[in-house]
C-alpha cells in the first residue's frame, strides 16, 4: 500500500467500516487493514517504516564523484578511483557505483594514428570506389602474417657489453620468403587485379620487377580496417589454437596453416569480398577516420 492509501485506510476505519468492507474495497487482506489501524493507533502515522537492510556506503556526492573520475581518466582503475575521490568505500563498491552508472570496463581497441592527411587520402580513395560491389571479386587481396612455433614471436636477445662486437655464436639466420608466390598467384588468376599496400615485401625492388606486368591496386596508408583479408588470418589462427598437440617443426606448421585455410568455405571468403561496399561507406561516413572493421 502507498502511503495515502494506509491514510485512506485509517480515515475509513475512523468512519464506522469493518476491517472485511475496507479490505474488499482496497483488493487486500484484512490482516493489512488491521496492521495499518493498529500503527495509526498506536504512533499517530500510518508512513511506512524505515528498512532494517545495509546502508548505503556512499553519499550521492560521492557516487556522482566516482563517475565523474571515470569519464575524465577512463583508463584509471578501481583502486585509483577510491584514493581521488577520498572515500572509505571498498574498491567493489566503486565498482558497483560505476556499474550502476552505465559505466563498464572495456578492453581498449588498439588503433593505427592517423593524422588529417591519412584521414583525407583515406576518405578520397574510398570515394572514388564506394559504387563498387562485385568488382571486388577480381582482385587478389595480399597481406602477410606470423605463426610462431612456440610463444617467442622469433625476436632473439643476446646480452653483451656496449661496444663488443657480437659474436659467432650469438647470431641468428632465418629464412625468408622471396617473390616468386607473387607471379604463381598472378599465373593462375591471370584476370585478376593484384592488391598490395605499400609493405616493405611489396615495395622491394625484386618484387616491383616481377609485378611489372600485373594489375596493381594501390592501398591507402594505414588503413587495414578495409582489408577483408585480415579476417581470413584471423580465422586462421584461431583454428590453429585449437589442435591439441601443437607443431613443433616448420613443415607440420605450415601443414597446418594451409588446412586451417582449406577448411575456410569459399562462401566465406565471397562474403568478405562483398563487405567492401560497406567498408568503404564506413570509412566515408568517418570522414576518413576509423571504423568498426
Amino acid at each position: 500500500l502507498t502511503e495515502f492509501e494506509r491514510g485512506r485506510v485509517a480515515g475509513l476505519r475512523e468512519g464506522g467500516f469493518s476491517f472485511r468492507d475496507i479490505a474488499e474495497g482496497f483488493g487486500r487482506n484484512v490482516s493489512t487493514m488491521h496492521d495499518c489501524w493498529q500503527q495509526w493507533s498506536r504512533e499517530g502515522t500510518v508512513s511506512r517504516r524505515p528498512g532494517s537492510g545495509w546502508t548505503r556506503g556512499t553519499t550521492e556526492r560521492e557516487d556522482r564523484c566516482v563517475r565523474r573520475m571515470a569519464v575524465a581518466h577512463r583508463t584509471a582503475p578501481a583502486a585509483e578511483i577510491r584514493a581521488a575521490v577520498g572515500t572509505t568505500v571498498t574498491q567493489r563498491t566503486v565498482t558497483n557505483r560505476l556499474l550502476q552508472g552505465q559505466l563498464r570496463a572495456r578492453r581498449p581497441v588498439e588503433c593505427i594514428p592517423l593524422t588529417p592527411n591519412h584521414c583525407r587520402l583515406r576518405r578520397e580513395w574510398c570515394q572514388v570506389r564506394a559504387h563498387w560491389r562485385t568488382e571486388w571479386r577480381s582482385f587478389v587481396f595480399s597481406d602477410e602474417s606470423q605463426f610462431c612455433l612456440g610463444a617467442s614471436d622469433g625476436h632473439v636477445l643476446q646480452e653483451h657489453s656496449r661496444g663488443y662486437p657480437t659474436h659467432p655464436d650469438c647470431k641468428f639466420v632465418r629464412q625468408s620468403g622471396d617473390s616468386t608466390g607473387c607471379a604463381a598467384i598472378h599465373e593462375q588468376y591471370s584476370r585478376g587485379v593484384f592488391q598490395q599496400n605499400n609493405a616493405r615485401p611489396h615495395t622491394a625492388v625484386v618484387t616491383q620487377h616481377t609485378l611489372q606486368s600485373v594489375d596493381m591496386l594501390l592501398w591507402p596508408a594505414r588503413s587495414p580496417d578495409p582489408f577483408p583479408i585480415e579476417h581470413v588470418w584471423d580465422n586462421i589462427g584461431r583454428q590453429l589454437q585449437r589442435p591439441p598437440q601443437p607443431a613443433l617443426t616448420v613443415p607440420v606448421l605450415t601443414d597446418q596453416v594451409q588446412q586451417a585455410r582449406n577448411s575456410i568455405p569459399q562462401t566465406d571468403i565471397r562474403h568478405m569480398h562483398d563487405t567492401m561496399h560497406a567498408r568503404l561507406h564506413a570509412c566515408i561516413q568517418n570522414s576518413g577516420g576509423y571504423t568498426g572493421y
